[in-house]
């Protein structure tokens, strides 16, 4: 004779254990970090490429300023090196590129009579628009707008071969820099105000 309590013992499981409750959270939790990891992974490779892209339009626009007027726009600070080192976070040099190389203010907003203006027909003769900024690209950083990268970083250097001997100094690079660059221009990020930017170098890419 089969007794009460043995005669169906499925109907006495109900619901889950603790340990199988722990166990299913756990493996939730695994799967949903891979998930997270991955999704950061690709906006992080997104916003690589999109810096990399302004990298290139600067250099682009420097390059054909030069074989236009035969050497690059004064703007930054020259080196013993014989290079020119401009840092588009400081607001006297985001100036002077924006207006030279966009024809354009600090803002983005278009310079509205260049012809007017002797100072920049002496350093951009024909006038000529040679750097396409667009307002996207800024961001307002509470002392002014500044050109950043996807990332958001302002603290954008540009190196430029003032010499025109075909290399970068290392001297005019950061300390990470091993030797000399066989390029006219290179450009880099820094984060210099721990806002875990990530640094960039156009010679990495």
């Amino acid at each position: 004779m089969i007794s009460p309590k043995s005669k169906d013992p499925l109907k006495r499981r109900q619901g889950f254990t603790i340990v199988e409750l722990i166990t299913v959270i756990a493996i939730i939790s695994f799967l949903l970090g891979l998930l997270i990891s991955a999704v950061f992974g690709i906006q992080n490779k997104a916003k690589r490429a999109k810096s990399e892209a302004l990298f290139g339009k600067l250099i682009t626009s420097l390059t054909v300023y030069r074989k236009d007027n035969g050497a690059y726009p004064d703007i930054g600070t020259n080196s013993d090196s014989g290079d020119r080192v401009i840092d588009l976070n400081n607001g006297d040099q985001w100036q002077r590129f924006s207006e030279i190389m966009a024809l354009s203010q600090p803002d983005g907003s278009a310079i509205e009579d260049p012809q007017s203006d002797p100072e920049l027909k002496k350093t951009n003769p024909k006038l000529k628009r040679y750097f396409d900024l667009q307002l996207s690209e800024l961001e307002d950083l509470g002392g002014g707008e500044r050109l950043v990268d996807a990332f958001g970083n302002p603290h954008i250097y540009i190196v430029v071969d003032a010499n025109l001997d075909g290399r970068i100094n290392k001297a005019s690079l950061p300390d990470s820099a091993k030797k000399d660059l066989r390029q006219r221009i290179v450009i880099y990020t820094t984060d210099e105000e721990k806002d875990d930017y990530p640094e960039l170098k156009s010679w990495d890419s």
